[in-house]
């Protein structure tokens, strides 16, 4: 009988390859995109299991051309920085693959010529187990936003777990067709949770982001936010170096509204004046639950955006109200480069729109580096096209500009300016000691001193 059941449990032993469990784990959240930039994006995932192998899988297809690998753990966060604006991805943890999906960079609006943003906060649902949240949610993802900003409050308690799964369980279509930048809210309770499943710029409680003409500014009422506070020196160092036609600003507790919450005008006395000194645009801020326009304020439009799903406040008149509603909601950015114009919506979760308005910026140059491309170089010759720059000995860098009014074009090899050409065709010629990889960059000036820039990576040998 004994040797019967070793006989058996050697059998069954051998069903199973050394080191593998009789049960696979799973991709329990994600993947999903995070901190997206012009030439580069993070990857987000979770694994039910810790996984020694990680990786994303990347190309221009489906063929998947390129992999970076990643660290182990059940959490996962790799940044990939492909040649091309958009292309398909699929994660990969110890042999547990993801279906397919796609990303943008944001340097893929300059080919579209626009690009699309939603705003909204307070999803919080536990009131009604998140039905409303979810409408707004899907509501969203139908509009194929290319990034989305929360404004805080997604969770009724950031100490949760559970909540937090409940989040990411109706959100996650939408996180993976778009990428989604957080504001931190009062019922985030600034946990740890919210740190691993957003992976944002700085230091996360506060940061700034640049997509298209937009430079978007995310700040927190909850970290210290006086004149002396790193925030605050953050904040005026971050304005007063901002070059884009646009300046967008975002946190979560309103300095100006009306009804419910009182606004804070304890912040407001702080921060106005910068928001003044530097021209930003608008101002979107959640907690208070409905939606809410000021007219323009010293130049700045104030945007009240919290109908994402928690119960509904009712909004008052005041003397710097333009328009109000007591609903779920979600504003929208349509921003056109072309016009260098932004349509503001404001809609029902069924996509009619019951707010508009319009803000007009400055249109800016724009400019490309045409020289080298994606191709093998040698001794300033192109030999034949590689998925990315290769360079041995000198090259010629040229940069194009794709719109009327550039003055003057700056030349940097990772960030040292190099060289300043104020005559077409924009060129310089790098004949300089160089190995291993470094990044090149152009910046385009016009006659108001307004700049646009594009940058690559390339590998370089030249002795």
């Amino acid at each position: 009988m004994f040797k019967e059941f070793a006989l058996m449990a050697l059998i069954l032993l051998a069903s199973f390859p050394l080191g593998i469990s009789p049960s696979q784990g799973e991709i329990v959240f994600g993947p999903y995109t995070q901190n997206v930039t012009n030439s580069s994006i993070t990857i987000v995932w979770e694994t039910d299991f810790i996984a020694s192998n990680n990786s994303v899988e990347y190309g221009e297809s489906e063929s998947y051309d390129f992999v970076q690998y990643g660290g182990s753990g059940y959490h996962h966060e790799i940044v990939i920085s492909p040649t091309f604006s958009k292309g398909h991805y699929r994660v990969n943890s110890d042999g547990v693959k993801s279906k397919d999906f796609e990303f943008e960079l944001a340097s893929s609006c300059y080919d579209k010529g626009y690009f699309k943003v939603v705003m909204f906060g307070d999803s919080r649902g536990t009131w009604d187990n998140w039905a409303h949240a979810k409408e707004v949610a899907d509501a969203v993802n139908r509009e194929k936003p290319d990034i989305v900003i929360h404004g805080g409050d997604m969770v009724g308690d950031g100490t949760s777990p559970d909540q937090w799964n409940e989040w990411l369980s109706f959100m996650m279509p939408l996180m993976q067709n778009s990428t989604l930048f957080a504001v931190l809210g009062n019922h985030e309770r600034n946990d740890s949770r919210y740190y691993e499943i957003f992976s944002l710029p700085n230091n996360e409680m506060w940061y700034s982001f640049d997509y298209g003409p937009c430079h978007f500014i995310v700040l927190n009422d909850y970290e210290p936010w006086g004149y002396d506070s790193a925030q605050y020196k953050w904040l005026e160092n971050d304005l007063s170096s901002a070059t884009s036609p646009f300046k967008i600003v975002c946190f979560h507790e309103p300095i100006y509204c009306s009804g419910g919450h009182s606004p804070r005008i304890d912040i407001r006395t702080v921060w106005e004046p910068l928001f003044k000194k530097y021209g930003v645009n608008l101002v979107f801020q959640s907690h208070n639950h409905y939606y809410q326009r000021t007219d323009p304020i010293y130049g700045v439009t104030y945007v009240v955006t919290g109908g994402g799903g928690a119960p509904l406040y009712t909004p008052e008149d005041a003397w710097f109200v333009n328009s109000s509603m007591k609903a779920f909601h979600y504003c929208i950015l349509n921003v056109s480069l072309s016009t260098m114009e932004m349509k503001c919506y404001a809609k029902y979760t069924n996509g009619t729109p019951f707010d508009e308005f319009s803000v007009s910026g400055t249109k800016t140059p724009s400019i490309k580096i045409t020289n080298p491309e994606n191709a093998l170089y040698i001794f300033n010759r192109k030999i034949m096209p590689l998925s990315s720059p290769f360079i041995i000995g000198k090259i010629e860098v040229e940069a194009l500009p794709s719109s009327s009014g550039i003055k003057s074009v700056e030349f940097y090899i990772d960030s040292e300016l190099k060289f300043n050409d104020s005559e077409p065709p924009y060129q310089w010629l790098w004949n300089e000691h160089a190995i291993g990889s470094h990044k090149i960059m152009v910046k385009g000036y016009d006659s108001k001193d307004s700049i646009s820039s594009d940058e690559i990576n390339v590998v370089i040998f030249n002795l």
